[in-house]
């Protein structure tokens, strides 16, 4: 009865070791990409709720960073039968970040319209594609929506500078998930 030799059964480990390295990182990631899938269509259901809500009463959704800021999905008219929890924000370091980094109440996806009744320092220089590319889709959008990413964190300030999150840039990279509601912005200048 013939059985392995020492070399042959290193040689079986090698292999099992290297086909682990190679599997489990991405195993890991697999989750990260899923909930940025799920954020992704969170964030187009949040756009249409919106779009039947400004359909409804011709004016946008209201704003605001309270625990309840997305209410006016559920009351008075059921526009979602529940609110839509970013899946990123479901670790304690979120709660801190969000304090300091982005600053919005943690949990729901952030609703941001671009109106002067609730921004009443909106300035030309926040829809000039010139200071950024990323800021000509914002001549098109009644708002946006946000979201954190991966990474959890926000990097600069949205008038002057913008990151949005992009995975072409690795999984974990810097910035934030958000999608633009189309529409006009309500504010009182010319764009150019």
């Amino acid at each position: 009865m013939r059985g392995f030799t020492l070399i042959e059964l290193l040689i079986v480990v090698a292999i099992i070791g290297i086909l682990a390295a190679i599997a489990v990182p991405n195993f890991m990631n697999a989750q990260i990409r899923a909930k940025v899938s799920r954020s992704l269509a969170d964030q187009r259901t949040l756009e249409l709720a919106i779009l039947q809500y400004m359909a409804d009463l011709n004016d946008n959704p209201p704003h605001s960073h309270a625990a309840n800021q997305n209410w006016w999905l559920t009351t008075p008219v059921a526009y979602l039968t529940g609110f839509l929890l970013d899946p990123f924000q479901d670790t304690p370091m979120s709660t801190e970040l969000l304090a300091t980094e982005f600053n919005l109440t943690q949990f729901q996806h952030h609703w941001d319209p671009y109106d002067k009744r609730y921004w009443p320092a909106l300035a030309p220089n926040y829809f000039d594609p010139t200071i950024n590319p990323d800021f000509g889709p914002r001549r098109q959008s009644i708002g946006v929506i946000l979201g954190m990413g991966p990474a959890m964190m926000y990097k600069g300030a949205s008038t002057t500078d913008w990151h949005p999150y992009e995975p072409s840039n690795g999984l974990y990279s810097i910035g934030i998930i958000r999608r633009y509601v189309p529409g006009r912005p309500k504010v009182d200048f010319a764009m150019p």
